[in-house]
């Protein structure tokens, strides 16, 4: 395995080694300022009661990792299960199983929203609402003082 000294004012010692020259000097102070913009998504959730997996809500061409409260209301007598893609991982984020019934979390990385409805033994469509408000910097400036 090839190993690279990585640090701040580096030049390679030679272009066919993978080593490197480095300054000592430390990196300059500096202060990142980002506006931050926040969505707010909302839709109706309307799938059969039969334990398929539907994408309600994915991050498209976002290059900034976003961060939001996920709300989902549970209009049917159908359990609902509800699991995202947060960094690159699919993990289960909530469960609501009553009718009525509202749950929130809130995820950092968030990049897809998918429920599922679990049968009750009865055919039944599986009903409710999702609301995801997600926030993420653009236009990050860096400003260095010298």
């Amino acid at each position: 395995m090839n190993k690279r000294k990585y640090c701040h004012h580096c030049k390679p010692i030679h272009p066919s080694h993978c080593c490197y020259e480095c300054d000592s000097r430390p990196n300059p102070p500096h202060e990142t300022k980002c506006e931050i913009v926040k969505n707010e998504i909302c839709g109706n959730i309307e799938q059969p009661c039969d334990g398929n997996w539907v994408e309600y809500w994915s991050a498209l061409d976002v290059s900034s990792p976003l961060s939001g409260s996920l709300v989902v209301f549970n209009g049917c007598g159908c359990t609902m299960n509800i699991r995202g893609r947060v960094n690159g991982r699919l993990v289960p984020l909530l469960t609501v199983t009553q009718w009525g019934q509202s749950k929130s979390v809130t995820v950092d990385g968030i990049e897809t929203i998918e429920i599922q409805c679990i049968p009750n033994g009865k055919k039944e469509t599986c009903s409710g609402r999702f609301c995801l408000t997600v926030q993420y910097p653009v236009l990050c400036e860096v400003e260095r003082y010298d």
